[in-house]
């Protein structure tokens, strides 16, 4: 396989891979790794061919107050540390995520669906005490 490196976003010592530069560039050549290694385990596992991997090294990202390495979002394994090393183990850790998200997705719509025809339930019969109140203030002042 050919994988080329753009000269002046990625730089490369003879004791060491690419490294991300200082002026944001991300290396290619990790990226290009992190995709042939999930294509490996897309193959391995036999689904999850829709999956994506994203690697933004050196992005701070929060959830619940905690600092995400990664995270899953619809198709798409965002992985966030520097360490080419540890993004290959977020990756496999993504994956397997993403296929556990596939078994719960189902309940997730089922309990989202609920809850939205609990809301639409619940916001007709505020509008039907809304409206009766308004009547009796309505006749209310028309006594006065």
């Amino acid at each position: 396989m050919n994988r080329m490196k753009s000269p002046e976003k990625v730089r490369e010592t003879a004791t060491s891979k690419p490294k991300v530069l200082k002026n944001g560039f991300r290396n290619v050549e990790v990226e290009a790794e992190l995709r042939e290694e999930l294509e490996r385990l897309k193959q391995k596992v036999g689904m999850g061919y829709e999956v994506e991997v994203l690697w933004l090294p050196g992005t701070v990202k929060h959830k619940a107050g905690r600092q995400l390495l990664e995270e899953v979002e619809d198709n798409t394994i965002i992985i966030y540390v520097k360490d080419p090393e540890e993004a290959r183990r977020l990756l496999v850790h993504g994956f397997f995520e993403w296929i556990l998200n596939q078994y719960s997705k189902p309940y997730r719509q089922l309990i989202n669906s609920l809850i939205e025809l609990f809301e639409t339930q619940q916001y007709e019969r505020k509008e039907k005490i809304i409206d009766a109140l308004a009547k009796l203030v309505e006749s209310t002042n028309s006594k006065i």
